[in-house]
């Protein structure tokens, strides 16, 4: 064996040994996954064997580890004990154990976990316990005030002015809310924060001065859970969380609850909002809409039986105002302002009926006891009752006059919701409209690279045709400026009007007489009173574009029999030289023949005779004619497409030739090829005559050039 294969051989069999020896290891080793619940005991058990086990304060255990919220606990007979791996196992018990678990325990409250054993304060008799939540609570229990939670502002401040030990005192109450400003009182005073306003105000009143320069960061979710428990907690109208808080714009945040949400900015503080009033919040784009955060939550409106409102941070001073009777309104700017000085709900206009309008310079917004309107270019106000206008003037309008809502329906008693236009979905649509742009725009440049016409239109000098191919463009010519391009090649009654240009040969005046439109392709003019028809639809009256009305043949005509056919055959039809290119329509000279019975109407008397370009083999024929030349028995054909019979005319009369069955075959007389596509002929001469497409035979290179060709090396 080779000195190269047999080192592949080692290198794979080293590489199977160190799998399986790996495989092996996986296999056999014991596992390393996590387990909570057994860490947790662990954690547990050693505190309290610590502690001094059945002995010790815990006493014995009563059960084993179970899982509570995000950590796990443990029942004992003097208490219970908490664990997560961020604070440790802790034991809490009696007063403060009950306070805990009545405020929701370490699952629904926004305590958190113990931080601490239970143990004793600084005031005389005193026990607490710390915890986990960003705003440093505590529980402090004495056994004349009970069991009280101290946090957030008030407990930086209580610990700023020596806390149980200092002039304070112990707390002797639960801290309590009044819109932005949170108070505890204690057994030696009273604290009270202003989130909005960042300032303690205490009682005694000196005390205050100790904590000017006290600082206290901003939280959105310690903000958030605060007011949540100024609103009841969860058992409160918010009811239980849905989800964690998440960021509104760039410093703002919110929560969910089920029956409402919170909203915190750090100019505004937390807020909730429920029900119909924030459904009608949120219909105008929420706090990222024109009304900003709310700046108050929600507080009782003052009319029986029920009403709420809330209040927001934009410049105009919006409300939004519930009653069972009209559902939530918006009251904002001048509106409000007038609602305010004649006394709000409570006054003489009273609740809010719908939304404010705007018409031109006025603004107008109905209440249960009237309505208010506001001219923006004199700055007066006008009532309904009229009297109310007087206590209005010179009042000053807060803001800039923010848009007329539209005005809703009253729908009473129920929630109304709904898509409302918002300037911010620009954001979505313009680079949606901008992916649509650049799309169209490569879509036309392959189609102008393939096609090699214009960047948003056919190739130069065709038009579609079904949508699949391009035909030579109609009448008109090329386009101002478009003159050097491919029509231009052969910019000539051919190439505007196609294959039909070739078979009139009417002069200009009968062209004229008979109507100005472009040539059809069995010749005849599309505006004019001959034009044929290119199905039996369209010869029964259906739309032709730019068909003159007046000039429409609607006379009848008579149909001759097969006998008299037969009996009297129609005359030969007479050779007429091609047209100059400029002619637009053609109209041939009447031939002399002798008269079939039928009388033609006058509508028949005004149409161009047949044109006859004629070969030895078939004729070049409008449509009847077609029927008789390819053999076809037309004699039950009626209306326009009757039967007619043409006898051929002599060869030497002939402009042009039609293929023979083998195109390369060249019918005698007629040497010169032509190709309708792209508009060149070949004479034999030519250098790619053998190689070149042939579509028309014609008997001169005058002749093809008459009929709009260009010579083609």
């Amino acid at each position: 064996m080779s000195r190269q294969p047999l080192l592949r051989l080692r290198t794979v069999g080293r590489l199977t040994i160190g799998l399986l020896g790996v495989a092996t290891t996986l296999l056999f080793a014991p596992s390393a996954a996590a387990q909570p619940d057994v860490d947790a005991n662990d954690a547990i058990t050693a505190a309290w064997q610590a502690s001094g086990g059945d002995a010790g304060p815990w006493g014995p255990k009563s059960g084993d580890v179970y899982q509570v919220g995000p950590g796990f606990a443990q029942n004992f007979a003097s208490g219970k004990a908490f664990f997560t791996p961020a604070t440790g196992a802790h034991l809490m018990q009696g007063a403060i154990l009950d306070k805990y678990e009545s405020l929701g325990g370490p699952a629904d409250s926004d305590l958190g976990f113990p931080t601490i054993d239970e143990g004793p304060g600084r005031a005389p008799d005193s026990r607490n316990t710390t915890f986990s939540a960003p705003d440093n609570p505590v529980i402090f229990w004495t056994a004349d005030t009970g069991a009280r939670v101290v946090r957030g502002p008030v407990n930086a401040a209580w610990d700023r002015l020596g806390g149980s030990s200092g002039v304070l005192g112990v707390p002797a109450e639960d801290e309590t809310y009044d819109g932005p400003v949170v108070s505890q009182k204690f057994t030696g005073g009273e604290i009270s924060y202003d989130s909005r306003a960042k300032k303690f105000t205490t009682q005694p009143p000196e005390l205050a001065g100790q904590l000017a320069d006290l600082q206290i960061a901003d939280d959105p979710v310690s903000a958030i859970n605060a007011a949540r428990r100024a609103a009841g907690g969860p058992l409160g109208p918010l009811g239980a969380a849905d989800g964690e808080p998440y960021k509104i714009g760039d410093k703002g945040y919110g929560q969910n609850f089920v029956n409402g949400k919170i909203f915190y900015s750090p100019d505004t503080g937390a807020n909730v909002v429920t029900g119909q009033v924030l459904a009608k919040y949120e219909s105008v784009g929420g706090p990222q809409g024109d009304l900003g955060f709310p700046i108050t939550g929600e507080v009782d409106g003052g009319l029986a039986p029920s009403s709420r409102m809330s209040a927001f941070a934009a410049a105009d001073k919006p409300v939004i105002f519930w009653t069972p009777d009209y559902g939530a309104v918006i009251v904002r700017g001048a509106m409000h302002a007038a609602w305010e000085k004649l006394g709000g709900a409570t006054g003489a206009l009273g609740a809010p009926v719908s939304d404010q309008t705007q018409n031109g310079n006025t603004i107008n917004q109905k209440f249960g006891g009237g309505s208010v309107s506001y001219d923006t270019a004199t700055k007066k106000f006008s009532t309904e009752p009229g009297n109310l206008a007087a206590q209005l003037a010179g009042l000053e309008v807060p803001g800039p006059q923010a848009p007329a809502a539209t005005p809703q329906a009253s729908d009473r008693g129920k929630e109304t919701t709904g898509a409302h236009w918002t300037w911010w979905w620009l954001l979505a649509i313009i680079p949606v409209l901008l992916l649509l742009g650049v799309v169209a725009f490569a879509v036309a440049r392959n189609r102008r690279h393939r096609g090699g016409g214009d960047l948003f239109g056919p190739p130069a000098g065709l038009a579609p045709r079904d949508g699949r191919e391009y035909e030579p463009a109609l009448a008109g010519g090329p386009p101002a400026g478009h003159e050097g391009r491919e029509d231009a090649m052969f910019g000539d009654r051919y190439a505007r009007e196609g294959l039909g240009s070739l078979a009139s040969t009417a002069p200009p005046a009968a062209a004229d007489e008979a109507g100005s439109g472009p040539l059809n392709f069995w010749g005849s003019s599309a505006g004019g009173a001959g034009a044929e028809p290119h199905t039996e639809e369209a010869a029964a009256g259906g739309d032709l574009e730019d068909e003159n009305p007046d000039a429409v043949d609607t006379a009848p005509t008579r149909i001759p029999t097969a006998s008299e056919v037969a009996a009297e055959p129609i005359a030969e039809p007479e050779f007429v030289e091609p047209l100059p290119v400029e002619a637009e329509s053609v109209e041939p000279e009447p031939v002399e023949s002798e008269p079939v019975e039928a009388e033609p109407t006058e509508a028949e008397s005004t149409e161009p005779r047949l044109g006859a370009v004629e070969s030895d083999r078939e004729p070049f024929l409008p449509p009847a004619a077609a029927f008789v030349a390819a053999g076809r028995d037309a004699m039950t054909d009626t209306g326009r497409h009757a039967r007619i019979d043409v006898d051929e005319p002599a060869p030497e009369a002939t402009a042009l030739h039609m293929p023979l069955d083998d195109r390369g075959q060249m019918p005698e007389g007629y040497p010169i090829k032509a190709d309708t596509r792209s508009g060149l002929y070949w004479a034999p001469d030519s250098a790619d005559y053998a190689e070149a497409p042939v579509e028309i035979w014609f008997a001169s290179e005058e002749m093809a050039r008459t009929n709009g060709f260009v010579r083609g090396e």
